[in-house]
C-alpha cells in the first residue's frame, strides 16, 4: 500500500452527501515522488497528465489556453506529462509549455513519449529510429527525451525487438534517458526484456473495467521493478460522479437511465470495454458501489477507480495517467493521494468485478484481433 506525504489540497466541498470539485490551489502539493528502478534520483508525479486529448477528437475547446493548463498542472505539483509522437501537435504544444516553463524558474518537469512506427508500410531501420528519437527532441526542445515508450501494431511483423535495441541504443548514445512500451502484452514484453533492454515501464489500459493487467502483466512487471502506467483508470469519464444518476421507471418497471453521450473517441473506445465488462447493468450496478465508496471516504467516485488501480499489487507498480482536458479536476486528482482503500472497499467492488464477462486476456488483446 503506498505511503503519502502531507498534501495542502483542501478536504472536498460536500453538498446532499456528494463530492464537488473545487478550484486549484496555487500552492503546489506536497506529492510524494515515484521514480523508476535504475535511477531512483529521477522523480516523477504519482498521477500523471495525459495529453492524448491533443491528438484530436476530443472538440477544438481542449486547445484553449492551453499553456495556462499546462502550467496549472505543473504549479500544483503534477509535473508528469505523456504524450506520444503521433498524438497530433502535443510534442510541439508541450516544447512551447517546456521553453516558457524552464525560462520561468519552474520545477523540473517529465515528458514521457512515444515511438509508434508506421510498420505497416515499412520496417523501421537504427538509423529511422535515431531519427524519430532527434525529431521528438526537436519538437519537445531537449537535448535529451526523458522516456520513449515503444508501440509495436502487430506481432506477426518481424523487428519489434530490433527496434527495441535501437531504442536502447539511444539510450546509450544519451539521447534517451529511460526506454520503456506501451500496449505490450506479457509474452511481447518478456521478448524486449530478455534481449537486453532495460524496460523501465510498460503503458497499458487497466481499470476496474479492464482488469487485463491482472493476467500476469502486474505480477511480471512487479517482479521485475518495471512501472506500469496506466491509461482509462477512470474510463474516460465512465467511472467518475458524471455518470451517477437516479434512474428513472421506464416500462414494466425497468430502470432508464440517460443515454450515454459518446461524443469523444475515447468515450467510444471505452464504451466498448464496458460492453465487454457486462453490459450497461453491471455498469450501473458498479457506479453504485462507487458512490458509496466514494461517501464513505468523502471523495469523489474518480478519486476511488483511481486509488483501486493505484492499489493492485504491491501498491508501488501502478501510476495512472489522468487526462488532461481542462484545470478543474486538478484538486480532485489530488484527493486521489489523500486516502486508500480498506479491505471493506475491495471486497464491495470485488463482489461486482466477480460477476464481469470480460474484457479478456492479456493487454491490449482484443485491440490487435486476438
Amino acid at each position: 500500500m503506498l505511503r503519502h506525504r502531507a498534501f495542502s489540497a483542501a478536504a472536498p466541498a460536500r453538498r446532499a452527501g456528494r463530492a464537488t470539485h473545487v478550484a486549484a490551489s496555487a500552492a503546489p502539493l506536497m506529492l510524494e515522488r515515484a521514480s523508476f528502478k535504475s535511477d531512483p534520483t529521477y522523480k516523477f508525479a504519482p498521477l500523471i497528465n495525459g495529453c492524448w486529448q491533443l491528438a484530436g477528437g476530443h472538440g477544438r475547446e481542449v486547445y484553449t489556453d492551453i499553456q495556462a493548463k499546462l502550467e496549472a498542472h505543473a504549479a500544483a505539483g503534477f509535473t508528469s506529462f505523456d504524450t506520444a509522437d503521433i498524438y497530433g501537435p502535443s510534442e510541439e504544444i508541450l516544447g512551447q509549455f517546456i521553453r516558457a516553463h524552464t525560462a520561468a524558474g519552474g520545477a523540473p518537469l517529465q515528458v514521457f513519449s512515444k515511438y509508434v512506427p508506421n510498420i505497416f508500410q515499412q520496417r523501421p531501420t537504427p538509423a529511422a529510429v535515431e531519427e524519430a528519437v532527434r525529431r521528438s527532441m526537436a519538437k519537445l526542445q531537449v537535448s535529451q527525451l526523458d522516456l520513449v515508450q515503444l508501440h509495436w501494431w502487430e506481432y506477426s511483423i518481424p523487428g519489434m525487438t530490433d527496434v527495441a535495441l535501437a531504442l536502447a541504443d539511444c539510450q546509450a548514445k544519451g539521447l534517451i534517458r529511460f526506454v520503456g512500451t506501451t500496449n505490450m502484452d506479457t509474452a511481447a514484453l518478456a521478448k524486449i526484456v530478455d534481449a537486453g533492454v532495460d524496460v523501465a515501464v510498460n503503458q497499458v489500459q487497466f481499470s476496474l473495467l479492464d482488469r487485463r493487467p491482472l493476467n500476469g502483466m502486474l505480477q511480471y512487471c512487479g517482479e521485475r521493478g518495471i512501472k506500469l502506467f496506466t491509461y482509462g483508470s477512470v474510463g474516460g469519464g465512465l467511472l467518475s460522479d458524471k455518470y451517477d444518476e437516479q434512474p428513472r421507471s421506464g416500462l414494466f418497471g425497468k430502470p432508464q437511465y440517460t443515454p450515454v453521450d459518446l461524443n469523444t473517441s475515447s468515450l467510444k473506445m471505452y464504451w466498448n470495454v464496458v460492453k465487454q465488462f457486462g453490459g450497461q447493468e453491471l455498469w450501473r450496478e458498479l457506479l453504485g458501489v462507487l458512490r458509496r465508496v466514494a461517501d464513505k471516504h468523502g471523495v469523489s467516485m474518480a478519486n476511488v477507480s483511481l486509488r483501486w488501480v493505484m492499489q493492485q499489487g504491491d501498491g508501488a507498480t501502478v501510476h495512472p495517467i489522468v487526462g488532461l482536458r481542462g484545470t478543474s479536476h486538478i484538486a480532485d486528482n489530488a484527493r486521489t493521494l489523500s486516502f486508500s482503500l480498506d479491505a471493506a472497499d475491495m471486497a464491495a467492488l470485488g463482489a461486482v468485478l466477480g460477476r464481469a464477462s470480460g474484457p479478456r486476456g492479456d493487454a491490449y488483446s482484443f485491440e490487435r484481433g486476438g
